[in-house]
């Protein structure tokens, strides 16, 4: 399945994103395809349909459409937004809240390791949403950290919301809905992880928040890629200054300070730019009780 279609996208926007009105379009031939889009809209039987609907349903997951009122504005106003979220846990409150995403390599240093429990610990208890992609290494380490404090986590994942993927990360995943975030996915319930879909993932991890915090990152890391979609989405851009220059673990994080990204010492490097002076204000008003 792929997980997103700009053609979809287009007769959706037709319709006003109803998906009732566009189906009965494609249905009837009032929509422009190709033989081979005809097909594949063929193939979609209802008895599929309804299979997705009643595992959504066993499981206590909701389909969120873009003309739903859960969908979060921040992302559906990304320039390729999700044409459905499955959702297990509460997306509530993200369009008015302070909102971090935070990404890194899945083989971290103590050093990064350390340097996120600082940040996430704070920008947790002060209310902040954290999403990460729910992946081992630094995403662990923001979702568990979020936890830890009290705070909301969203996981994006880069599979079906029914894959225990990574291994071992289905305690995570109900120690964040128990917590009051979310676990997503735009992918149909079992389907297996793929290197495209990760990176078609990593568009809303950035896309779900003001803001998105690179932690460490080598050359190749995919959270070079959430960044760049962070800087076409018109988001800020925050990183970890490298631990060591001379190491390759930390050289794709080096030249984003050359492209404008912000270098973060403190949590409070994050928050200056996302809110206004007054919310600022009031925040460090609130740290000092």
């Amino acid at each position: 399945m792929q997980p997103y279609n700009r053609k979809t996208l287009e007769i959706l926007e037709q319709f006003d994103y109803n998906a009732e009105k566009a189906a009965a379009a494609i249905r009837d031939g009032n929509v422009p395809l190709t033989d081979d889009e005809k097909k594949r809209a063929a193939e979609t039987r209802n008895g599929s349909v309804r299979e997705v609907l009643d595992i959504c349903s066993k499981n206590g997951i909701r389909m969120i459409t873009l003309d739903d009122s859960e969908y979060p504005m921040l992302l559906k106003n990304i320039d390729n937004p999700p044409i459905v979220l499955f959702c297990a846990g509460d997306l509530s409150g993200l369009d008015s809240a302070i909102t971090v995403s935070a990404v890194g390599t899945r083989n971290a240093s103590n050093y990064s390791i350390s340097v996120t429990r600082r940040i996430i610990s704070r920008l947790s208890r002060v209310g902040a949403i954290i999403t990460s992609g729910l992946a081992v290494g630094i995403d662990y380490e923001v979702h568990r950290t979020c936890i830890n404090n009290g705070g909301r986590t969203v996981g994006v994942l880069g599979c079906g919301i029914m894959v225990n993927y990574p291994a071992g990360n289905a305690q995570l995943k109900r120690d964040i809905i128990k917590c009051g975030g979310a676990v997503i996915s735009e992918l149909l319930p079992y389907t297996k992880p793929s290197a495209d879909y990760f990176k078609y993932r990593n568009r809303i991890i950035s896309g779900l928040s003001k803001g998105t915090l690179i932690i460490e990152a080598d050359e190749k890391s995919g959270a070079l890629i959430t960044a760049n979609h962070a800087c076409e989405q018109d988001r800020e851009v925050f990183y970890i200054p490298p631990h060591d220059i001379l190491s390759p673990r930390f050289m794709g994080v080096a030249p984003l300070g050359r492209d404008g990204a912000t270098p973060v010492f403190n949590y409070l490097d994050i928050l200056y730019p996302l809110l206004s002076n007054e919310e600022y204000e009031k925040i460090q008003e609130y740290l000092k009780h």
